[in-house]
C-alpha cells in the first residue's frame, strides 16, 4: 500500500466506514496524516452523502437516544440505545435540534447545548448565552434552535431564537443569538421578523440557510410564511412557495437531501409533500408525495420526509411518531411499513451520516481519545503478529 500514490490511497480509504478509518490511523504516520487532513475529511463526507453509505437514523424517546443503520431498514428493525452520548441523564430528556455533516446539536431540559459526532464520539459543550430581555417573569418564553454549516467561513453555527409573549398575548418580541464553532462564542444577530406565531421546530437546513414557519393567525390549519436565515450573511428572507390549490392547511418545513420541502396537512383530506428542486426558484417546486384517504373522517397522519432509497425510486417517511414507511414515487403509494423495535415511544427521528468532521476540544473528548487509543492498540497487536492489511 505504501507504493500507491497518495490520491489513490485516499480514494480507497474514503470508501470505508469511520470506525475502520479511526483504527487505520495507527498503521503509519502517513495514514494518520492523510485521514486527519481536512481534504480527506471532506472527500469522505461527500462520498458518504453521495452513495448513502455510512447513513444511520438517530431516534429519540422521552429520555434516551437510539440508532438504526440505514442499510438495515426492512419490514422490522431493532433500535440500539446510545449510552455514550454527552447529555445522557436519567432525570432530563435529550432533544435533537439538528443534524449536519455527521454532527448533532443536542439540548436538554437544563438548557445545556452540545455539538456531538456520534461516530467518533467527539463533542463540545457550548458556552452559556444569557437571555437579555427585561422582566422575563411577566411573559411566556419559548426557545427554538437551528443548526447548520456556513460554507462561506467553513464554520458550524447554532442559531437560538427566544420568543416572549405577554400573559394576555398583548406583547411579543424575539431575541436571536448565533454560536460559532470556530470562535466558540455567541454573538447577537438581527431581530427576527415580527410574527406572533413561530412554530416550535428545528430550523430546516437548505440552500445554506435555516428555515422556520411563521404565521399571523392562531388557527392551526392556516398556511404561513417561510422565513429563511442565511448562515453566511446572517440575513433574513422569505422563501417563495408553490401555488397551492387550497390554502387551508397546517404546514411544516423540512430538509430532504439538501432540498427544502413543505408538508401540507389538509384537515380530513390528506397530506401533500412539495420539494423545491432549485433553491429560491418558485417554479422549481414539485409535488412529490400525495397521501389521501377518501371517505375517512379523521385528521391526516403526521408525516415527515427523511431520505430517498439508494436507487432513488422510494422515499422513507416517518409517520405519526410510531414507525417508518417506504413510499413508491412512481406508483404513488406506500409499499412497505417498517416496525421499529427496542424503543418504547418514538418522539423524533433524524438522519445522520458517519463522518470524521472534528469538533476540536470539549466534553467527551477524553472518552473518544480513550476509545481511539484502544483501537490503535488492537491494530498494533494485529500488525505485530505478521498480518497484512488488504483493502
Amino acid at each position: 500500500m505504501s507504493s500507491l500514490p497518495e490520491e489513490v490511497l485516499a480514494d480507497i480509504l474514503s470508501r470505508l466506514p469511520v470506525k475502520q478509518l479511526l483504527r487505520f490511523r495507527s498503521v503509519s504516520s502517513l495514514w494518520r496524516a492523510l485521514i486527519d487532513s481536512s481534504d480527506f475529511v471532506k472527500l469522505h463526507l461527500n462520498r458518504s452523502i453521495e452513495t448513502k453509505n455510512n447513513l444511520s437514523l438517530i431516534l429519540r424517546d422521552n429520555h434516551r437516544l437510539y440508532s438504526i443503520e440505514f442499510d438495515s431498514l426492512s419490514s422490522a428493525v431493532t433500535a440500539v440505545q446510545l449510552d455514550h452520548h454527552p447529555l445522557r441523564c436519567q432525570d432530563y430528556g435529550t432533544e435533537v435540534w439538528g443534524s449536519c455533516n455527521g454532527l448533532l446539536c443536542l439540548a436538554n431540559a437544563l438548557d445545556t447545548l452540545v455539538l456531538w459526532n456520534p461516530t467518533n464520539r467527539n463533542s463540545r459543550r457550548l458556552p452559556h448565552a444569557a437571555v437579555e430581555f427585561q422582566n422575563l417573569s411577566k411573559y411566556y418564553e419559548n426557545r427554538i434552535y437551528g443548526f447548520g454549516y456556513d460554507s462561506g467561513s467553513d464554520d458550524y453555527k447554532v442559531v437560538r431564537i427566544v420568543a416572549i409573549k405577554g400573559v394576555n398575548d398583548d406583547y411579543f418580541d424575539y431575541e436571536v443569538k448565533v454560536y460559532s464553532l470556530k470562535s466558540n462564542s455567541w454573538h447577537r444577530a438581527k431581530k427576527f421578523p415580527h410574527f406572533p406565531n413561530l412554530k416550535k421546530s428545528g430550523g430546516a437546513l437548505a440552500g445554506g440557510a435555516l428555515h422556520w414557519v411563521v404565521t399571523e393567525e392562531l388557527e392551526v390549519y392556516t398556511a404561513g410564511l417561510i422565513v429563511s436565515f442565511d448562515l453566511c450573511r446572517e440575513e433574513y428572507g422569505f422563501v417563495p412557495q408553490p401555488d397551492y390549490s387550497d390554502m387551508n392547511f397546517f404546514m411544516s418545513v423540512q430538509e430532504l437531501e439538501g432540498c427544502l420541502s413543505v408538508l401540507c396537512y389538509y384537515y380530513l383530506a390528506g397530506v401533500h409533500l412539495w420539494v423545491m428542486k432549485d433553491y429560491g426558484v418558485k417554479e422549481s417546486w414539485t409535488k412529490l408525495v400525495t397521501v389521501a384517504e377518501p371517505g375517512v373522517v379523521r385528521p391526516p397522519p403526521y408525516m415527515r420526509p427523511l431520505v430517498y432509497s439508494k436507487n432513488g425510486g422510494e422515499r422513507l417517511l416517518e409517520q405519526d411518531m410510531e414507525g417508518l414507511l417506504w413510499y413508491d414515487l412512481k406508483r404513488k403509494r406506500v409499499v412497505k411499513n417498517v416496525v421499529i423495535r427496542g424503543i418504547e415511544e418514538l418522539v423524533q427521528v433524524e438522519m445522520c451520516v458517519g463522518s470524521l468532521v472534528p469538533i476540536n476540544s470539549g466534553v467527551g473528548e477524553s472518552e473518544s481519545k480513550k476509545q481511539q487509543d484502544r483501537d490503535e492498540k488492537k491494530m498494533d497487536n494485529f500488525l505485530s503478529k505478521g498480518f497484512k492489511l488488504v483493502l
